[in-house]
Protein backbone atom coordinates (compact mmCIF):
# COMPACT_ATOMS: atom_id res chain seq x y z
CA UNK A 1 0.00 0.00 0.00
CA UNK A 2 2.70 2.36 1.02
CA UNK A 3 5.15 1.16 -1.82
CA UNK A 4 8.04 1.74 0.76
CA UNK A 5 10.06 -1.45 0.64
CA UNK A 6 10.97 -1.77 4.34
CA UNK A 7 7.03 -2.06 4.66
CA UNK A 8 6.58 -5.28 2.69
CA UNK A 9 5.12 -8.44 3.73
CA UNK A 10 4.02 -6.14 7.04
CA UNK A 11 0.10 -6.52 8.12
CA UNK A 12 -2.32 -4.55 10.17
CA UNK A 13 -2.61 -6.09 13.67
CA UNK A 14 -6.13 -6.89 14.99
CA UNK A 15 -7.10 -5.16 18.61
CA UNK A 16 -6.34 -7.26 20.98
CA UNK A 17 -10.69 -6.82 22.85
CA UNK A 18 -11.89 -10.05 23.26
CA UNK A 19 -9.15 -11.59 21.47
CA UNK A 20 -9.71 -15.12 23.41
CA UNK A 21 -13.17 -15.26 21.30
CA UNK A 22 -11.56 -14.56 17.89
CA UNK A 23 -10.45 -18.16 17.11
CA UNK A 24 -8.83 -19.69 15.42
CA UNK A 25 -5.76 -16.66 14.89
CA UNK A 26 -4.03 -15.57 12.69
CA UNK A 27 -4.47 -15.03 8.36
CA UNK A 28 -4.08 -18.94 8.01
CA UNK A 29 -6.81 -19.61 10.83
CA UNK A 30 -4.36 -22.83 11.87
CA UNK A 31 -4.02 -21.80 15.34
CA UNK A 32 -7.09 -22.52 17.54
CA UNK A 33 -5.33 -21.88 21.08
CA UNK A 34 -4.39 -18.45 22.24
CA UNK A 35 -1.43 -19.80 24.05
CA UNK A 36 0.19 -21.56 20.97
CA UNK A 37 -1.13 -18.25 19.16
CA UNK A 38 1.15 -16.21 22.07
CA UNK A 39 4.39 -18.57 21.02
CA UNK A 40 3.93 -18.35 17.46
CA UNK A 41 3.90 -14.53 18.18
CA UNK A 42 7.07 -14.75 20.44
CA UNK A 43 9.13 -16.20 17.63
CA UNK A 44 7.26 -13.96 14.63
CA UNK A 45 7.61 -10.74 16.27
CA UNK A 46 10.47 -11.06 19.18
CA UNK A 47 12.58 -13.13 17.44
CA UNK A 48 12.82 -15.46 20.11
CA UNK A 49 10.96 -18.37 21.73
CA UNK A 50 9.05 -18.18 24.37
CA UNK A 51 9.10 -19.89 28.04
CA UNK A 52 5.88 -22.08 28.79
CA UNK A 53 6.11 -19.76 31.65
CA UNK A 54 6.31 -16.68 29.77
CA UNK A 55 3.31 -17.68 27.67
CA UNK A 56 1.39 -18.83 30.25
CA UNK A 57 1.72 -15.70 32.27
CA UNK A 58 0.89 -13.39 28.67
CA UNK A 59 -2.40 -15.30 27.32
CA UNK A 60 -4.50 -14.87 30.95
CA UNK A 61 -3.73 -11.27 30.15
CA UNK A 62 -4.93 -11.60 27.07
CA UNK A 63 -7.62 -13.23 28.56
CA UNK A 64 -8.07 -10.21 30.82
CA UNK A 65 -9.14 -8.14 27.69
CA UNK A 66 -12.49 -9.92 26.93
CA UNK A 67 -15.59 -7.97 27.87
CA UNK A 68 -19.41 -8.55 27.19
CA UNK A 69 -20.13 -8.87 23.41
CA UNK A 70 -22.56 -6.64 22.38
CA UNK A 71 -26.05 -8.16 21.69
CA UNK A 72 -26.99 -8.08 17.74
CA UNK A 73 -30.66 -8.55 17.33
CA UNK A 74 -31.73 -9.10 13.97
CA UNK A 75 -34.72 -7.46 12.45
CA UNK A 76 -37.94 -9.50 11.57
CA UNK A 77 -39.07 -8.65 7.91
CA UNK A 78 -42.38 -9.52 6.65
CA UNK A 79 -42.47 -11.82 3.91
CA UNK A 80 -42.34 -9.99 0.50
CA UNK A 81 -45.67 -10.08 -1.95
CA UNK A 82 -46.24 -8.47 -5.18
CA UNK A 83 -47.00 -5.12 -3.67
CA UNK A 84 -43.92 -4.64 -1.91
CA UNK A 85 -41.59 -1.98 -3.09
CA UNK A 86 -38.69 -3.09 -5.18
CA UNK A 87 -35.27 -0.76 -4.68
CA UNK A 88 -33.67 1.32 -7.52
CA UNK A 89 -30.54 -0.31 -9.18
CA UNK A 90 -27.55 0.97 -7.66
CA UNK A 91 -25.83 1.26 -11.19
CA UNK A 92 -27.31 2.77 -14.07
CA UNK A 93 -27.12 0.74 -17.35
CA UNK A 94 -24.69 2.72 -19.41
CA UNK A 95 -26.60 1.24 -22.77
CA UNK A 96 -29.70 3.48 -22.21
CA UNK A 97 -30.30 7.07 -24.21
CA UNK A 98 -29.17 9.98 -22.69
CA UNK A 99 -26.66 8.09 -20.77
CA UNK A 100 -22.94 9.52 -20.78
CA UNK A 101 -21.62 6.78 -23.25
CA UNK A 102 -24.33 8.19 -25.90
CA UNK A 103 -23.86 11.50 -25.34
CA UNK A 104 -20.02 10.79 -26.16
CA UNK A 105 -21.05 8.86 -29.48
CA UNK A 106 -22.77 11.58 -30.32
CA UNK A 107 -20.55 14.19 -30.26
CA UNK A 108 -18.02 12.14 -32.66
Amino acid sequence: MTKTASDEYVFRAVPLRNVELTAPYFHSSKVWNLEQAVAVMGVAQLCQELTPQETSDIAPFLRTLTGQQPRVELPFLPASTAETPQPEPLVKNSLEKGDAVGKQNSLR
